[in-house]
């Protein structure tokens, strides 16, 4: 973990500012979850991959929690616990701190700022289209402009393909 200098400061509140434009433009609207929950939360989700990396205690009424180490497993508890309360489907945008263990610290920091959206109660092309659209726009943004898309599931690449 570390401290964030004023300059550091300036730049990620510029960018989060500008992703935030950008999402809402898009009809994303912003949703902050909980920094501590259940950690059976975040068990179920990424079962031993992610729960060997948590920070994990026990809190003053006994429960087991953690310090959320992503966010998609709490806007998932949200929606589902709104039922009928939320509209499908749901498109939303997140910021904020984020913890995960890593052994011997060297391969990076152990509390980042995650950025990210959500897009609950859509499936098919269309769907996959519009984050991965949403995900390049927000990286011109802010002024990245040579990038590779690499997609991470055979299924989405042959829809898109077809």
């Amino acid at each position: 973990m570390r401290d964030t200098t004023e300059h550091v400061y300036k730049v990620t509140g510029q960018t989060i500012d500008s992703l935030g434009t950008h999402l809402s433009r898009h009809g994303y609207t912003s949703i902050d979850t909980p920094l501590l929950e259940d950690t059976e939360l975040f068990v179920r989700k990424s079962g031993g991959e992610l729960t060997s990396r948590l920070y994990t205690f026990t809190d003053p009424g006994g429960r087991r929690v953690s310090l959320r180490p992503e966010f998609t497993s709490s806007v998932i508890r949200h929606f589902v616990e709104g039922g009928d309360t939320i509209d499908i489907p749901s498109r939303w945008w997140y910021c904020g701190p984020v913890f995960r263990y890593e052994m011997g610290g060297a391969s990076g920091f152990r509390q980042f700022t995650q950025f990210g959206a959500e897009l609950v109660g859509a499936t098919g092309t269309a769907a996959d289209a519009e984050i991965l659209d949403l995900a390049m726009g927000g990286l011109r943004e802010v002024g990245v402009t040579e990038f590779k898309l690499r997609i991470g599931h055979s299924g989405v690449l042959e829809d898109l393909l077809a």
